[in-house]
């Protein structure tokens, strides 16, 4: 691996960084996004058939008692309102998750700074984005070496990448160049 890192330049910029800790068997521990889609999509079925049940008894009441047909009616307008903003929040959650950071990065890795401390050897699902572009980038981490900077109580991780597709190689090192260049044009004006 040391001789494929020298193949590759090596730039310090900001990134969007969001990164999961897997176990020893590359399986989450967490929740996994695909489970809470799942779960998001159980729960609307749910209130689609109480919907149901509840526009039932609604035409039902309101021959008797119109008012009170109006009145739970309007209560259901407005739990439904705060049950979409409650899913709104949790999709803004999960992508506020990602953290714009400075990292050292190249095609083979990259070290940044955590709060948390993480075991050599240890797993990562990673997603980053590169900026201004937006571009997305999903793959597969393992810690090389985690350490505890003086003073600042944080942890400098380096990760080595790992199963990371050629598409998305390719586009790193596209950007990379693309940044590293940049960074020597505003050099020179300085």
């Amino acid at each position: 691996m040391s001789d494929e890192r020298r193949r590759y330049f090596r730039i310090t910029e900001r990134v969007g960084v969001a990164y999961e800790l897997l176990g020893a068997d590359g399986e989450s521990h967490g929740r996994v996004p695909d489970q809470q889609q799942e779960q998001v999509a159980s729960l609307l079925d749910d209130i689609e058939a109480l919907d149901g049940q509840i526009l039932h008894e609604l035409e039902v009441m309101s021959g008797t008692n119109p008012q009170i047909a109006r009145l739970v009616s309007l209560f259901n307008q407005k739990l439904e309102r705060v049950v979409n903003h409650v899913l709104m929040d949790n999709q803004l959650v999960s992508k506020l998750a990602q953290k714009l950071q400075e990292v050292n990065i190249s095609a083979c890795g990259m070290g940044f700074f955590s709060d948390e401390a993480a075991a050599e050897g240890a797993l990562l699902r990673l997603e980053l984005t590169l900026y201004p572009d937006k571009k997305t980038l999903n793959t597969h981490g393992k810690v090389i070496a985690c350490e505890l900077e003086a003073g600042s109580g944080r942890y400098y991780w380096r990760v080595d990448f790992e199963s990371m597709s050629k598409v998305h190689q390719e586009l790193l090192i596209q950007h990379i160049v693309r940044s590293q260049s940049q960074q020597l044009k505003n050099k020179l004006k300085y």
